[in-house]
């Protein structure tokens, strides 16, 4: 299996991506002679790919003159994640996405754009110190970016994830009503309540103001809602066959055409989107011991929110925590 020296890393592999191809497109089967041809790689390779693949979740049924694919696994490997794949350094396991990414980052054995993307968290981060509750089924991942910005403007990171998580989920044509809650969270609004669907935390770093490079991680709930507040994509879509290698798939290029866009200076085009699809409803702001409520009206061209207070006075958030207030309950 494709691994290096950053221990049970997983990685892109041509020779595999290939191999699932052919048998993908012979669901009747086909010889382990006829894809050595095809790919001039010996039938030993091929035998030992396909034993390794069984051991990652794949179900083949192997005779003397065929293989046959049986079943793929729901687990977004690089190769399942077509060229986007090769920028993805895959665990079956890690304590935090977030702090692997900055490892590598601070080792240099990771380069712009590259994400680190877990089946299963031990110790998943969200925002303001929380938890972030990782069983296996959802998706995880931290992407390692270096955008040209004051350390001060890393909200707007977050936003764009927000961002790209929302075109994502709305490309499955959901009639529910999604909204980005600033700064980092996507949120289900029904009418009496907002529930949890996904979370962003950008971590900059650097010297003298300059950020050096960001860690951008992103939870979204695919396959089960771990809390009473959460929802996940199933409860939205219903059944899809591979519907977290499928978010990823799509998530990864949507993020990178977000991403792009706001390195090609289209942030006000992107903050225009953004305030259209944002929760501009009651929210409680918290900020340590400080607590108000107000009215979330918008954001700044730095990033920042514009909240209306109840005495009609207007106030830019550069920091802390909101929840979002609808008619009968307060969601987190």
């Amino acid at each position: 299996m494709a691994q290096t020296k950053m221990k049970r890393a997983i990685l892109y592999n041509e020779n595999i991506k290939s191999i699932l191809e052919i048998l993908s497109e012979n669901p009747e089967g086909i010889s382990g002679q006829a894809i050595s041809e095809k790919l001039k790689v010996s039938r030993s390779a091929i035998s030992k790919i396909v034993k390794n693949l069984e051991k990652l979740g794949y179900k083949f049924e192997v005779s003397k003159k065929k293989y046959k694919l049986i079943e793929k696994p729901d687990v977004p490997f690089p190769w399942e994640i077509g060229e986007e794949g090769k920028n993805v350094i895959f665990f079956k396991e890690v304590d935090s996405t977030q702090e692997k990414a900055k490892e590598l980052a601070i080792k240099g054995k990771i380069s712009h754009g590259t994400w680190v993307i877990a089946e299963k968290q031990k110790s998943g981060r969200g925002r303001m110190g929380r938890i972030w509750e990782s069983p296996q089924g959802n998706f995880y991942g931290s992407v390692f970016l270096k955008p040209d910005l004051p350390l001060k403007e890393t909200v707007k990171i977050s936003l764009i994830g927000g961002l790209a998580v929302l075109r994502t989920v709305k490309s499955y044509e959901i009639t529910k009503s999604i909204k980005i809650k600033w700064p980092n969270d996507i949120f289900v609004i029904s009418e009496n309540s907002a529930k949890k669907l996904a979370g962003v935390l950008a971590e900059s770093f650097g010297e003298s103001e300059k950020i050096d490079f960001t860690i951008c991680g992103i939870g979204v709930n695919i396959n089960n809602s771990p809390l009473d507040i959460a929802i996940c994509l199933k409860e939205l879509v219903g059944e899809k066959h591979n519907l977290l290698t499928d978010f990823t798939k799509r998530f990864i290029s949507i993020f990178k055409q977000t991403y792009e866009e706001f390195l090609k200076g289209k942030w006000l085009e992107l903050k225009t989107e953004i305030e259209i699809n944002m929760w501009r409803g009651k929210v409680k702001v918290m900020q340590g011991e400080k607590e108000f409520t107000g009215t979330c009206v918008g954001i700044n061209p730095d990033g920042s929110m514009v909240i209306q207070k109840q005495d009609g006075g207007y106030e830019n958030i550069f920091y802390g925590d909101t929840i979002i207030v609808t008619s009968q309950e307060k969601s987190e």
